[in-house]
Parts: structure tokens; C-alpha cells; sequence
């Protein structure tokens, strides 16, 4: 864990990173509980589950092989994706929000790229460069068909064609799976991977690898 000197805490209702434990009922935040327990991180993408749901780095870049450089992670955490990614020699820029702890600052400090941005502005990339885009959590069933449209426009803006979208265990109430299916599938992507899961009786999981099509002008 990285010194607790090397962020200013005033913003927060923590004082130091061993406040940030899940285990902490009064830590300041409740999305991404384990997010600051960096051990907890080192099998996931990498190991087998029993979820279909849960999608490993390795299959993933088997698509496209040689050809995922660069990439966006569209989550809530401290860089886990990227940090997993670089492995595979992948470069990745984490978008975080400071929501309650710095996530900002320990992606940073982990050597990786972070990029504060929020739902509502466009990406500041230009079009057609980035060849992964990755989801997982900072987007769920939560979220406003009309705020969602606009994001997913963005992202295929950004997203090369033969670019991946990777769809990571989206969450959403079962009777409004219908809808959040056609919102990703609006844009004809081919389907490398489509899965849906149960997380209980009314609510499900949905997880996807999207590849972008190319387009006449």
C-alpha cells in the first residue's frame, strides 16, 4: 500500500489507506468495497470461476491477437483492469470519480493512468483510436436509458473499428433486461461473447465482448 503522505485526505472522510478496508463500516464510500485491498485483486480476469459471466484477459485478447494495445476502463476502482492488462503488455486509462475516497490519486501511485472524468461530459480522445473499451460496475441498471445512450454513442466514437467492447458482469433488474440489451446492441457490433447470468431471482447479470464493425463514410 502506497504512503499514506502522497494524498490529501482533507476531502475524505478517511485519514489514511487503512481506513479505505471493507471491513470499515464508516469509511466514506460503498461502491467497490475491496478496491483499496490489492490483494484481493491478483486472480481476478486471470482465474477461472464457476460464473460463464466472468470473462478472462487471456480469452479476450485471443480475438484479437497482437492487435489490443490500448484501451479505456470505464469502472469504479484503483486500477485493477489496468493493472491486470499491463501484464499482457496492454496499456489501459482508468476513469475515476474520487467518490468517497481517492481513486484518482491510488491509481497514480500504482504507475497507471488515471482520468477524472464524470457520466455526463465526452471522452477527451479522438475518434477511432482506442482498441478496448471495458465496464464493469461504474455502469448498471441504475443508470438512465437517455445518460446511457449518450455514453455508448461516445464510446463507439472512440472505439476503432475491429475495436472490443467489453461488457463486464453489467447488473440490472430482470424485467429491464430487454431494454438494456438493445441499448448495446443498437450498433450492430458482431457478438464474440454474450452471456446472461442470474444473480437472484429478479436480478441478472449480463456480461459481453462486442466488436465494432467497420463503416462506409
Amino acid at each position: 500500500m502506497p504512503d499514506d503522505r502522497n494524498v490529501r485526505w482533507s476531502n475524505y472522510r478517511c485519514r489514511n489507506f487503512k481506513c479505505l478496508s471493507s471491513k470499515n463500516p464508516r469509511r466514506g464510500f460503498s461502491r467497490c468495497t475491496g478496491c483499496f485491498e490489492l490483494e484481493r485483486e491478483k486472480l481476478k480476469w486471470v482465474t477461472k470461476n464457476a460464473s460463464l459471466a466472468d470473462f478472462l484477459i487471456r480469452d479476450v485478447l485471443a480475438v484479437k491477437p497482437g492487435e489490443i494495445r490500448i484501451g479505456l476502463d470505464m469502472s469504479i476502482g484503483t486500477g485493477s483492469f489496468a493493472a491486470r492488462m499491463r501484464e499482457w503488455n496492454v496499456t489501459i486509462v482508468s476513469t475515476a470519480l474520487n467518490v468517497g475516497a481517492p481513486f484518482s490519486e491510488m491509481i497514480a501511485l500504482r504507475g497507471l493512468i488515471p482520468l477524472y472524468t464524470t457520466l455526463s461530459q465526452r471522452l477527451p480522445f479522438f475518434d477511432n483510436t482506442m482498441d478496448l473499451i471495458h465496464t464493469s460496475v461504474f455502469l448498471d441498471g441504475w443508470v438512465d436509458l437517455q445518460l446511457l445512450d449518450f455514453i455508448l454513442f461516445d464510446w463507439d466514437r472512440v472505439l476503432r473499428p475491429g475495436g472490443l467492447l467489453w461488457v463486464d458482469k453489467f447488473f440490472c433488474i430482470r424485467k429491464d433486461l430487454d431494454d438494456y440489451m438493445y441499448m448495446f446492441q443498437q450498433f450492430g457490433y458482431r457478438k464474440h461473447k454474450w452471456v446472461v447470468s442470474f444473480k437472484s431471482k429478479e436480478e441478472v447479470y449480463l456480461s459481453a465482448l462486442l466488436e465494432k464493425p467497420p463503416r462506409s463514410l
